[in-house]
């Protein structure tokens, strides 16, 4: 076996070895399945609003009733419901790890809105007024990362991921949504972030559903990394009938 050979055999077992190594996919989020409840995520209520996010199972709202899908993965899912209106935030902390690699921010939303449009003011306040003291048409779903320093009812986020807008269809079942948030949080290394879905209704009744939720990430090690390019200029080599 000429030196070739060997060293493209060694290449290939480094790389064989280092996919053992490498670190399986790490979820950044716990309890992204509401299996357990609202354990790992927590839930806030705008003063004087009615209703919040509940545990929901089966083809019914979990207060008025209503016909909804049912959740997508398990038997739970987390969903608004009220018999009033209201504002709701639904949000979980996570850390970015230092090092972060690809990632990608997975779930899945389902829209029941009983009014006859979206409506979106830019705020989450559901009992803001405008300036003739009318209250402001406030009806709308939101996911985005946003800064722990903020309020939780804060449209000031560092990535909105899911926004409903006028026109949009008012009832849909689950759909998932797959997002790369890399960028964003290579950004924040070793910050501490948060995930937030919120609703706001004032104009009718609206169920915001959530689930199947995480976090991904495929860190490649640096080892690999050298491991795969020398075994491409060793393929390349051998290609060209050089010898090493």
């Amino acid at each position: 076996m000429n030196t070739f050979s060997n060293l493209k055999s060694a290449a290939c077992l480094g790389i064989f070895i280092g996919s053992f190594s490498m670190p399986s996919q790490a979820n950044l989020l716990v309890n992204g399945g509401f299996e357990s409840g609202f354990n790992n995520w927590t839930r806030a209520d705008q003063l004087g609003s009615n209703g919040t996010f509940f545990q929901q199972s089966g083809i019914n709202s979990p207060v008025n009733g209503f016909a909804v899908e049912a959740p997508v993965a398990g038997s739970f899912a987390a969903m608004t419901d009220a018999e009033a209106g209201g504002s709701h935030v639904l949000y979980q902390d996570f850390v970015v790890p230092t090092g972060v690699g690809v990632t990608s921010l997975a779930f899945s939303l389902y829209l029941n809105n009983g009014a006859d449009n979206y409506y979106n003011p830019g705020h989450l306040d559901w009992a803001a007024t405008g300036t003739p003291g009318s209250t402001n048409l406030n009806q709308q779903a939101r996911v985005d990362i946003l800064s722990t320093a903020v309020d939780p009812f804060s449209t000031t986020v560092l990535q909105n991921l899911f926004q409903t807008n006028t026109g949009d269809p008012l009832v849909s079942g689950y759909t998932p949504f797959l997002i790369d948030i890399t960028t964003l949080l290579q950004a924040h290394q070793g910050e501490t972030l948060r995930l937030r879905f919120a609703e706001t209704d004032n104009v009718g009744p609206f169920n915001f559903g959530v689930d199947n939720v995480s976090i991904s990430q495929v860190p490649l090690p640096s080892a690999l990394w050298l491991a795969l390019s020398g075994f491409s200029g060793l393929f390349w080599l051998g290609r060209r009938g050089v010898a090493v």
